[in-house]
């Protein structure tokens, strides 16, 4: 594993070095949704029915457990592999990419049978309506099978993305989300399977977009590898695994950076799983369409992944270039690369939050729901998203702190969104606001999750840490660290 793309990239000018590399991630990030988000999109079409679109919607928190596993193993992998380049150890990287691969084969094959066997229960823990049972069930199944593909792919996708060769990434996620509309054609157009239908369409897209990210993992020399990383790259310094027992430093520094992103992601999860739960007595209490609300919520979740999609990717690209600089110790493009960060996660949260407000209809077009579920996620967007730009400040403030191998505030960051402000929140509000609370826990959420991350992000730039810098050295016995023919190394 060699690393000359990724290094270039780190000697560049900090801004336009960060942007160019966040939009291929960002694009492949927002194809990702977009895979997701067409199975909503053909069920609103091609039903017409608010039980259909609220049969997708409940099983989003299963989905999103899974992302937050294959998230937890993805993101720590990518963190560890660019520092191991940054400090000169590629071994480890490819150690740890062996590591990461078993770790995701074993959770996954965990994951798909205890979700298919616990689907009906954890259905009615979610208090699905019976309406709804038999279409979550329908569309639950298939997409859990394809756990083990859907994750793998998942990951592998984080190690280009740590490598900075984006455009494998790209291609993998673009083919998934291809894919999934020419199957969702076939099994909702052609065959009218419906929700059954999408749920099949989801796991064969999974499946083989797994399959492509593992041929371009083993660095063939094809036609298809030399366009997207140069001949010799592709000839001499595939992207392999190194199939070793990595060292112990390294599985625990996985485990570790993995948990806050699985427990955010899980968090995600919960959050919609508790909306969903309060909707209902709220609903009950006031009389309102609860199905009505499901369903909108559900399109306002499918919409609100989207946005943030570009966010994310921002971040992914900061988190590398951050990795990188933490593993050369490079104090001062580290601060840069911060700055920068803080300037294109504000500025694209700001156009976006402007976009909510004026010209909402055109965040939903796309998803052909009926006219009232459009409309009330209209609703929910607009009395949900009052402190959306803030949001760039959690994400740059977590990114910040995972890329340097500080899992304590990365956890403590990302717990505090979902965990220590919203759950709580969600739970309380209605109490005094009804339905509105659900909305304004939102509201609070943002501005309080935004506040820590900015006081712990000023903290550790005014007081760096060297931690980061060493955890690596400490990890490996080679003398890499100050090896001549190391561009990074003190000697040189």
């Amino acid at each position: 594993m060699s690393g000359p793309a990724l290094s270039t990239l780190a000697a560049a000018p900090v801004f336009p070095t960060l942007g160019r590399l966040a939009l291929p991630i960002m694009l492949s990030l927002v194809f990702g949704a977009l895979a997701n988000a067409v199975d909503m999109a053909f069920i609103s079409q091609f039903s017409q029915s608010d039980r259909a679109i609220a049969a997708l919607s409940v099983i989003f928190p299963l989905q999103m457990l899974v992302a937050a596993v294959g998230t937890a193993l993805g993101g720590s992998l990518a963190s560890v592999l660019t520092r191991a380049l940054g400090a000169g150890k590629p071994a480890n990287g490819r150690k740890a990419l062996w590591q990461a691969t078993v770790l995701t084969l074993w959770l996954g094959l965990a994951l798909t049978a205890g979700l298919c066997a616990a689907l009906p229960a954890l259905l009615a823990l979610l208090q699905t309506p019976a309406d709804v049972l038999a279409g979550a069930l329908d569309y639950g199944y298939p997409v859990l099978l394809a756990t083990v593909p859907a994750l793998l792919a998942q990951v592998w996708c984080e190690a280009f993305r740590a490598q900075a060769r984006v455009r494998l990434m790209v291609i993998v996620v673009v083919s998934s989300c291809l894919l999934n509309v020419l199957f969702n054609i076939l099994f909702i157009i052609g065959l009218d399977w419906g929700v059954l239908g999408a749920g099949v369409a989801t796991a064969l897209s999974q499946l083989l977009a797994a399959l492509l990210a593992w041929w371009l993992i083993q660095g063939e020399r094809n036609r298809l590898h030399r366009w997207c990383s140069g001949a010799k790259e592709a000839t001499d310094g595939g992207l392999r695994w190194l199939r070793r027992r990595a060292a112990p430093g390294i599985k625990r520094e996985l485990l570790l950076l993995g948990l806050p992103l699985f427990l955010n992601q899980l968090g995600i999860g919960l959050m919609v799983a508790a909306v969903n739960s309060q909707l209902a007595v709220t609903g009950a209490l006031s009389g309102a369409d609860v199905l009505l609300a499901t369903a909108a919520f559900g399109l306002f979740i499918k919409m609100m992944v989207i946005v943030v999609m570009p966010l994310q990717g921002l971040a992914a690209a900061f988190q590398t270039l951050a990795a990188y600089h933490a593993g050369a110790a490079d104090q001062r493009r580290l601060r840069l690369t911060v700055y920068a960060a803080l300037g294109w996660t504000l500025a694209y949260a700001s156009a976006v939050y402007a976009l909510m407000y004026l010209q909402p209809t055109w965040l939903f077009a796309a998803f052909m729901a009926p006219t009232g579920v459009n409309s009330a996620a209209i609703e929910i967007t607009k009395a949900a998203c009052l402190a959306f730009p803030l949001y760039a400040l959690f994400f740059v403030s977590a990114g910040f702190f995972l890329s340097t191998g500080r899992a304590g505030l990365a956890l403590l960051i990302y717990l505090s969104h979902n965990y220590l402000f919203f759950l709580p929140f969600v739970f309380i509000f209605p109490a005094w606001w009804a339905t509105s609370g659900i909305w304004w826990a939102f509201v609070a959420t943002d501005v309080a999750a935004a506040g820590l991350g900015a006081l712990c992000l000023l903290l550790a730039l005014w007081r760096p840490s060297p931690a980061s810098a060493t955890k690596l050295q400490r990890n490996d016995n080679s003398p890499a660290a100050t090896d001549p023919a190391n561009p990074c190394s003190d000697a040189a």
